[in-house]
């Protein structure tokens, strides 16, 4: 291999810079509120993620649901293999009331821009990337959360789900000191308090996907990277159960959650103050290139 073939193979972080802003920019400023109160819009969120999906030549299906006698849907790209896959996966809805740019504009960004550099590969386990609907309240915790009703049919269907990886919340970053607050038991476990960091939170069933994720991150991309294993399926730290993951860990199969680390470091977590501004979009950058790398060895 030539020192050409490596740089082409390098992904434009130019690139996919402008690409997770216009994703963000569209679904938390052109779309703005994407709850299951405002059904045309959360549709609309929809219809994004699916067209772009699509755009990007993937195979790509609704898995739709009843909820609030409203239609929602999952967006699934990609073939769910019977010898075993993986999937990446972010919600598009939000809280009532807020852009959401953060919470989850910015996961679904990360998603759909990995899905687009992810096309050329060839990794060893086949991939899923999938748009869950109806994460947030009031939906979240019962059987209509999206990623519930694909865990559960997914169950049903006897899928062999390699591992889950969820995107929930990745935009927001400090660098002063002190700029983590931490649950109580983690004060006094050694983790940062300089809010520069992505955290990975899994189960401890899924350690070895976790570590495997850590080690990726580490070597594929330039952001500091945070992890955790919490036993009892996160039940010791309801913190942790707080996104689309704990439905896997349900059903049990292996899944981590990547986050910022949600209203813990977010002081706009659920509120008007979510705003597109407000994201460290290099930060995303390297996060993008980190799962890239890991989806190439994964």
């Amino acid at each position: 291999m030539t020192i050409s073939d490596l740089v082409s193979e390098m992904p434009d972080k130019s690139e996919i810079r402008q690409r997770l802003f216009e994703h963000v920019r569209y679904l938390s400023e052109t779309l703005g509120d994407r709850s299951i109160y405002r059904p045309e819009v959360l549709k609309a969120a929809e219809t994004y993620v699916h067209q772009t999906f699509l755009s990007l030549g993937y195979p790509t299906n609704r898995q739709g649901f009843l909820y609030q006698r409203q239609g929602v849907a999952n967006i699934i790209a990609g073939h769910p293999n019977n010898t075993g896959y993986y999937i990446l996966g972010a919600h598009f809805d939000t809280v009532a009331g807020t852009p959401g740019a953060d919470d989850n504009a910015s996961g679904i960004a990360v998603l759909l821009e990995t899905a687009r550099l992810a096309r050329s590969l060839r990794p060893p386990s086949p991939w899923v990337f999938i748009g869950f609907t109806t994460e947030e309240p009031p939906a979240f915790l019962t059987p209509y959360m999206g990623s519930r009703v694909y865990a559960r049919r997914a169950k049903e269907r006897g899928d062999r789900i390699k591992g889950m990886l969820c995107l929930e919340m990745v935009g927001y970053y400090r660098h002063e000191p002190d700029s983590q607050p931490l649950p109580f038991p983690l004060k006094y476990l050694g983790y940062p308090t300089t809010g520069n960091f992505i955290a990975l939170v899994s189960d401890r069933r899924s350690r070895p996907l976790l570590t495997a994720l850590e080690h990726a991150l580490k070597n594929g991309c330039h952001l500091p990277v945070s992890s955790i294993a919490v036993p009892m399926g996160g039940y010791l730290l309801p913190e942790s159960r707080l996104s689309d993951h704990a439905s896997f860990w349900d059903q049990g199969y292996p899944a981590l959650m990547i986050t910022d680390t949600a209203f813990l470091r977010n002081p706009h977590y659920h509120s008007p103050r979510d705003l597109l501004a407000t994201l460290d979009f290099d930060a995303m950058v390297e996060l993008t290139v980190g799962l890239h790398y890991f989806i190439q060895q994964a």
